[in-house]
């Protein structure tokens, strides 16, 4: 049986590819100003705004488990989410993300 908290982590993550997907076909369009990028780019930032309230609703799971908003998230990070990830990657050093 899946947990709660497994389920969680695993629809944000198929929650931020989609947002990945679709950000890089609008990014990589033909005609960047067509109707077409422009809906797409409308669905990108509803998809976005989901995302947020999916986060903030579920924040305590995510942030425990080192989960950050994503990099196009409108939302502030917290101190409290902040302290969880901090402490998450120093129980799983490992995990940590590279810096680029």
């Amino acid at each position: 049986m899946i947990s709660l908290e497994h389920r969680i982590l695993s629809e944000y993550r198929i929650k931020i590819a989609k947002i990945e997907t679709l950000a890089k076909s609008v990014m990589t369009h033909q005609r960047p100003k067509s109707e077409e990028v422009k809906g797409a780019s409308e669905f990108l930032d509803i998809l976005i705004d989901e995302t947020d309230k999916f986060y903030e609703n579920n924040s305590q799971i995510l942030s425990s488990n080192g989960k950050r908003p994503h990099n196009r998230s409108k939302l502030t990070d917290t101190k409290e989410w902040n302290d969880n990830i901090e402490s998450f990657y120093e129980r799983n050093p490992r995990q940590r993300p590279r810096k680029k």
